[in-house]
């Protein structure tokens, strides 16, 4: 069962309340959320640098921060412990990508991108991901081909 118990508001963790259960997961989320700030800033800065390889200019793409996200606590069903997940959505609700931070230290980390490529014409770039365990980060952009009509429409 996923339950949303309130969304960080700002870098000093304010949180607003937004479950009937009181205070205490709220808190629960607010520290959890700070342990992980750090890295998640580190990953979407890898992310940042991926997406800087491809060839978008600095301004021409803007990566949504950890602190964006709305935040719950969502029990693994592997290992019964509670992972933090965040989710950023646009201003109508629709999603934009997601943070998982497992309580283990493994996180996976995806931002949708949704534009054509900047070099490789024919190309979409869909999203840019990252997963790791907090001493290593991987990550990997998700290319597909576009329809010609879809390459006509970007152009």
């Amino acid at each position: 069962m996923t339950q949303t118990f309130g969304t960080i508001a700002a870098e000093s963790i304010q949180v607003e309340w937004t479950n009937q259960r009181g205070p205490v997961m709220d808190e629960i989320i607010a520290i959890r959320y700070h342990k992980i700030r750090a890295l998640a800033n580190q990953v979407i800065d890898r992310l940042n640098e991926e997406t800087a390889k491809l060839g978008f200019a600095e301004n021409e793409l803007e990566l949504k921060k950890p602190i964006e996200a709305n935040y719950r606590l969502e029990r693994d069903q592997s290992s019964s412990e509670y992972s933090l997940i965040g989710d950023w959505q646009d201003e109508q609700g629709a999603k934009l990508g997601q943070l998982l931070f497992h309580a283990d230290g493994s996180f996976q980390v995806e931002q949708d991108v949704i534009r054509p490529h900047p070099t490789r014409q024919g190309w979409l770039v869909k999203a840019v991901k990252a997963w790791g365990d907090g001493e290593r980060i991987d990550t990997e952009v998700q290319l597909y081909p576009m329809s010609e009509q879809q390459s006509d429409n970007a152009a």
